[in-house]
């Protein structure tokens, strides 16, 4: 059995727990592309899954017609026509599966597809009553297989090279804008297929904002200057930030940067399966409020990561996951004071049984000066 059949099954059995007869993936413009692509391996920006106890059938057009052969193996697969008209073509294919009660994941069909759906349903006279659903498949993407595992992994090499190239090239005078291209260059030439997202790059007092732009800003000696980037593998993300400073660090920089990587580690020290996503948030949070910072940490410690950069589960004070082995999340607290600057460091920890794996390799121990 492939892992791509392994994960149709399991939404089967959620199927079964569900009393669904089906589940539709309408993926249209990439609109729900993460999870056709888990479910069957096909990476195209229009494909349609429908999914039975016994059969799963993918339905896509001719753009992808010789694709759809080689790289969704064991599919039954449909395409669908130019003079077809789509919503009415997918009624058909509901007719011909025979079935009532389908299940579909409602954030990523609007409120006009699914009006166009029920039309063309009563037009082929395909009795299907559509159950608006959420986080189905979603759920099963937190536990990673071994080759979801190995992605990851290949991808974040290659961003443990490319900070370490950074480096060793990080001068006063050199834009962020600058940085970010040429992280993105060794990126793309060094075996990744892709930027996991756009790269943060920030110095000065704009490492203080958690999301930020690179823009045209110089590097200036004395600065902190934050790097959150990463790589994209076989449609797997990695994700790491490290924040440096240009010469030597003060005492007030050292200090800030030692509270961070105390909280980082409080979090790492303390994940396995079992614990709760608002436990992991609790560890970093508790440490940095005693420190007095507790109002300069406004963001999540941690999410998933996998087929995309942020899914879950969540290491946040609203989180209602519970870890478990085979989970890949980020780590990563962060103290930003507005006009000075900010620091956050970022991991990813694989969990485990009796704690997690650290994927992530780049130094960290101390705050870098170069």
């Amino acid at each position: 059995m492939t892992h791509f059949q392994t994960r149709l099954q399991r939404l089967r059995d959620r199927m079964r727990e569900q009393k669904l007869d089906a589940f539709f993936i309408f993926n249209f413009e990439s609109s729900d592309s993460p999870n056709l692509c888990y479910l069957t391996g096909f990476p195209g920006s229009a494909g349609f899954l429908f999914v039975t106890p016994k059969r799963a059938v993918l339905m896509s057009d001719p753009r992808y017609g010789e694709r759809l052969g080689k790289e969704t193996q064991g599919l039954e697969i449909v395409v669908k026509q130019p003079r077809e008209r789509l919503y009415e073509k997918i009624a058909e294919v509901f007719k011909g599966l025979n079935v009532r009660k389908v299940g579909f994941n409602a954030p990523t069909l609007s409120v006009q597809q699914y009006l166009e759906l029920t039309k063309a349903f009563k037009k082929k006279k395909a009795y299907v009553r559509l159950k608006p659903m959420e986080g189905v498949v979603e759920s099963l993407r937190f536990i990673k297989d071994e080759q979801e595992i190995a992605a990851i992994k290949k991808a974040q090499r290659v961003t443990d090279k490319a900070f370490d190239y950074i480096l060793g090239g990080l001068k006063p005078g050199k834009t962020e804008r600058e940085i970010a291209w040429e992280m993105e260059v060794f990126i793309r030439t060094h075996g990744a297929d892709n930027l996991a997202f756009g790269s943060i790059v920030a110095t000065g007092p704009n490492t203080a904002l958690p999301h930020y732009d690179p823009g045209n800003v110089k590097i200036k000696k004395g600065d902190f200057v934050l790097f959150d980037f990463g790589a994209g593998m076989d449609g797997y993300c990695s994700d790491m930030t490290r924040t440096v400073v240009v010469g030597k660090p003060t005492a007030e920089q050292e200090r800030i940067y030692k509270i961070v990587l105390d909280a980082q580690m409080s979090v790492l020290n303390n994940l396995k399966d079992g614990v709760k996503g608002k436990q992991g948030d609790k560890f970093a949070r508790d440490l940095i409020k005693k420190a007095k910072y507790g109002d300069k940490f406004g963001h999540g410690t941690g999410h998933g990561i996998g087929l995309q950069v942020h899914e879950g589960p969540s290491l946040s004070v609203l989180s209602k996951a519970t870890l478990k082995s085979g989970m890949v999340v980020t780590v990563e607290p962060g103290i930003y004071l507005p006009g000075w600057g900010g620091v956050r460091i970022e991991d990813m920890a694989l969990v485990q049984n009796g704690g997690c794996v650290n994927l992530t390799g780049a130094p960290k121990k101390k705050l870098i000066s170069v």
